[in-house]
């Protein structure tokens, strides 16, 4: 499969997006685990907390309705003692259905135990209570009923302390996790940067360097020098049919060169012969008109004479045809070589248009990355909500603690809470400004994404004005191979006006040679014929003076190149 510029283009711009798409997803699938986590922090353990500290207070309330009821008898402490029994019952039901770890329902379960035992105790003093036994419930409540508050407050501060370790453990992994998405994305971006300094720098050089190698080599041809080397490149696409293409029109121009330069060679040798022999045969014209009065006398060495000059102008005749022939085939040369020069003409516009389309694939491509610059600042204005709910979650923690100081001794577990929410908050605000510092880090990366395809655009506008003085460069060579094909079809033109007064003055020749053979009394008609073949063969020699100009304007022109 071929790749063109455009799919070079494409592909790497496509795996430096796909690069940036990955870190976005990674960093959005990270960031959804973190609040994940911190919401199921937030609902599990500190809630569990909270329920425990329930359990302490509802038991609490036992004590406290107990002490009520031995002091003032009434009924209603004895409906608080059984409504706050109740209340723990259900407390302790709900926090039982949300824990999963053995240790925690082994807690749950003895301090049932122990409550229940402080329960069935209360209903004992209530009963001595209504006897009046004084004396026996309060050493009853002074033993065991110490003893039995002593361990559930042992056993509810062993619980708090195990519940808030593994509060502290998902804390710490939590933390831990952010530092891991921080390295993570960290490195991301720093390979999606590379990548895309590599590709930009990659792209650059096999699209602006062959073409420089071109434009090079089109310049010395523009100035004559054909002993250019072949352009080699690597490339399978446009450039590379582009250097292809340039290579067959260097070699086409330099064969025709040659060739004009061989056919320049051999019309200016026969413009000469045919001066030479133009001036002979009006030498021997002029000794005919000279000898016209005495050609009784010397008939019979006119009559050699005609011969020898019929037989020239024949070798003439057959010279100047061979000159039609050669002018011809350069013709023909110089038309392919103009050919030639069109079609790198046409080719290097077509790769004008081939690099604006990846002009505007890069601004396309540029726009993509701006796009996901818009995309990471959206996600900064999620983690300022984080943030925001993080500040508030603070408020709302020390409003708890506040309402939990003026409870007193009842409010001391909802202080501890409050503490502990406000802690979270604060690290939760804390991940959420680290968070913020990665998205700006992708941002900048982002912009340096940018950067480097607006270097790789450059890049392309760069390509774009090589090839455009290469193809000023085509038309010049397309317009002097014009001018040189003018030039041969004049000559051509020449030539086939001698080869036509050449057949004029062998028919006239042959009219000589009748006239010769025939008498003396014809000598005027002989005079008048040779004095017509005169004119004919200044005409002729003429016409072998334009040739030689011509040949000799063909032969500088032909010096300008070097093969």
């Amino acid at each position: 499969m071929k790749m063109t510029i455009g799919k070079k283009l494409f592909a790497g711009f496509f795996a430096v997006l796909f690069l940036l798409g990955i870190t976005v997803g990674v960093s959005y699938y990270q960031i959804n685990t973190v609040d994940k986590n911190y919401t199921d922090l937030i609902n599990d353990k500190a809630n569990k907390l909270i329920m425990i500290k329930s359990l302490d207070i509802q038991i609490k309330k036992e004590q406290s309705s107990l002490r009520g009821y031995l002091l003032l008898g009434d009924e209603t402490s004895l409906n608080n003692f059984k409504k706050a029994h109740e209340s723990y019952l259900n407390t302790s039901k709900s926090l039982s259905d949300v824990i999963t770890h053995k240790k925690a329902k082994k807690f749950l379960s003895e301090l049932n135990q122990i409550e229940e035992e402080y329960y069935q105790f209360s209903k004992k003093v209530f009963q001595l209570k209504e006897q009046n036994k004084t004396d026996e419930y309060t050493t009853l409540i002074s033993t065991e009923g110490r003893k039995i508050v002593e361990n559930f407050d042992k056993k509810i501060e062993e619980f708090t302390d195990y519940q808030q370790k593994l509060l502290d453990k998902g804390n710490n992994d939590t933390t831990t996790e952010v530092k891991y998405i921080i390295q993570l994305m960290l490195i991301l971006g720093f390979i999606a940067m590379l990548t895309g300094i590599f590709i930009a720098i990659y792209m650059g050089r096999i699209i602006s360097k062959p073409v420089k190698i071109v434009a090079q080599s089109a310049k010395k041809i523009a100035s004559g020098d054909l002993t250019v080397e072949d352009i080699k490149v690597k490339n399978r696409d446009e450039i590379g049919d582009l250097a292809a293409s340039f290579n067959q029109m260097e070699k086409s121009l330099r064969e025709m060169i040659k060739k004009v330069e061989k056919n320049a060679e051999q019309v200016a040798a026969s413009a000469e012969e045919l001066t030479a022999s133009a001036e002979q045969t009006s030498k021997a014209v002029e000794h005919v008109a000279e000898s016209t009065q005495e050609v009784a006398a010397g008939m019979d060495k006119q009559v050699q004479n005609v011969e020898e000059t019929s037989q020239t102008i024949n070798e003439m005749s057959v010279g100047i045809q061979q000159i039609a022939s050669n002018a011809q085939i350069v013709s023909s040369s110089a038309m392919d070589a103009s050919e030639k020069a069109s079609e790198g003409g046409r080719l290097l516009k077509t790769a004008v248009r081939q690099m604006h389309t990846i002009n505007q694939t890069v601004d396309g491509l540029s726009n993509v990355v701006g796009e996901l610059g818009e995309r990471s600042k959206e996600i900064n204005q999620i983690i300022a909500v984080i943030t925001d709910i993080a500040s508030q979650t603070n408020l709302l923690a020390l409003n708890a603690a506040i309402e939990a100081a003026r409870a007193g001794e009842h409010g001391r577990g909802f202080a501890v809470v409050a503490e502990e929410v406000r802690k979270l908050a604060e690290q939760s605000a804390q991940s959420a400004k680290q968070i913020y510092q990665l998205i700006s880090t992708i941002q900048e990366e982002t912009n340096l994404t940018v950067q480097s395809m607006d270097a790789a655009k450059g890049e392309v506008l760069s390509g774009i004005e090589v090839v455009n003085t290469a193809g000023n460069s085509f038309a010049q060579i397309e317009r002097s191979i014009n001018n040189v094909t003018v030039q041969i079809q004049e000559v051509s033109s020449a030539v086939q006006q001698m080869a036509a007064s050449s057949e004029q003055i062998v028919q006239s020749m042959k009219m000589i040679t009748q006239i010769s053979e025939s008498s003396s009394a014809q000598t005027m008609a002989v005079s008048s014929a040779t004095e017509e073949q005169l004119a004919s063969m200044e005409e002729i020699t003429s016409a072998a003076n334009s040739l030689t100009k011509m040949a000799e304007a063909l032969q500088s022109l032909i010096e300008k190149f070097k093969i």
